[in-house]
């Protein structure tokens, strides 16, 4: 019924396109040659400093504000959701500003393809198992914080909106994504900030709960994948086998930076509810030809020298 794969794709619009994942879809899009417009609220995370082109137009907006979606007439070949409030410690202070952005604006947004006719791929989070269990495509989620229950209750918007209103989505679940330009209140370049400032590492209870990490251009080729050839109305994980604990993070990053983890780390409080690990199977990604080509222990010198090297990019 519609235009998915990238060939017959020309305008494309990216929410959150100036956050860390968006602006990196926004970028490979751009550098290949499709026309493509950032919409982003330009909040504290988001930086207009990504974007690889100052020619690239940037809608500023919240995708709750419904106005903008009544007033937007600009014909769009498909539109990517990666806006969201997505630190799960925050969700605990402001669940409400969880539920505006991740509920209420995907709710508009989505209308807003269902009437146009355009195609929505929806960044969603390996989260929504919570508890550990294996999650597989079509497992029942069962979310543990604010922030993971809105993006569970984002991902039954779409299925319900594709049933009732004809959207046609897919979905795409992350792991811990990783890579330059990511605001420093992530692990990777939190840690290498502080040591940087010379200042202690922060390390949640034992800092043995074990995450999944994936590169964040290993997840933009995936999204080309599921473009061309994922199925309608269908949700893709996105998984690495590539896992470590907090501390083996924290000892590898100290280790290229020179440093003593003994003398750096002080354990403090756990998080509220912290899950132990999300397992996440790609099988179904896997099968239809996206495959993990970059690994964190390789890629952490590159990640230190950046950081280390942009030090005040949002600071700008």
């Amino acid at each position: 019924k519609f235009k998915w794969s990238r060939a017959d794709i020309t305008k494309i619009l990216v929410t959150g396109g100036a956050g860390f994942v968006g602006s990196h879809l926004v970028n490979r899009f751009y550098n290949k040659n499709h026309e493509v417009v950032v919409f982003d609220s330009l909040g504290h995370t988001s930086c207009i400093d990504r974007l690889s082109s100052k020619n690239i137009p940037i809608i500023i907006e919240r995708l709750q504000t419904k106005e903008v979606w009544d007033k937007l007439d600009t014909d769009f070949d498909l539109i990517i959701n990666s806006a969201a409030e997505t630190h799960v410690d925050e969700s605990f202070e402001r669940p409400v500003d969880f539920i505006d952005t991740n509920i209420l604006g995907l709710h508009y947004l989505s209308k807003y393809c269902s009437d146009t006719n355009t195609p929505l791929i929806h960044l969603s989070t390996d989260e929504v198992i919570g508890n550990g269990e294996p999650l597989y495509e079509d497992s029942m989620t069962l979310p543990t914080n604010p922030y993971s229950a809105t993006k569970a209750g984002g991902e039954s918007i779409l299925h319900a909106y594709g049933y009732c209103y004809g959207l046609d989505w897919k979905i795409v679940r992350l792991n811990n994504t990783y890579g330059t330009m990511q605001f420093p209140d992530k692990l990777i370049p939190y840690f290498i900030s502080k040591l940087q400032d010379n200042k202690k590492l922060p390390i949640h209870g034992s800092g043995k709960q074990v995450r999944f990490f994936l590169n964040v251009d290993d997840f933009v080729d995936a999204v080309e994948v599921v473009m061309d050839k994922g199925v309608n109305k269908n949700i893709y994980n996105v998984s690495t086998d590539e896992s470590y604990n907090v501390l083996e993070v924290t000892k590898m990053i100290c280790d290229i930076m020179g440093k003593n983890i003994d003398d750096c780390v002080e354990y403090v409080d756990d998080r509220l509810f912290q899950d132990p690990i999300y397992l996440s199977n790609s099988d179904k990604l896997r099968d239809i030809g996206w495959m993990p080509k970059r690994f964190l222990k390789e890629t952490m010198p590159e990640l230190i020298d950046w950081y280390t090297t942009n030090g005040d990019f949002f600071n700008k």
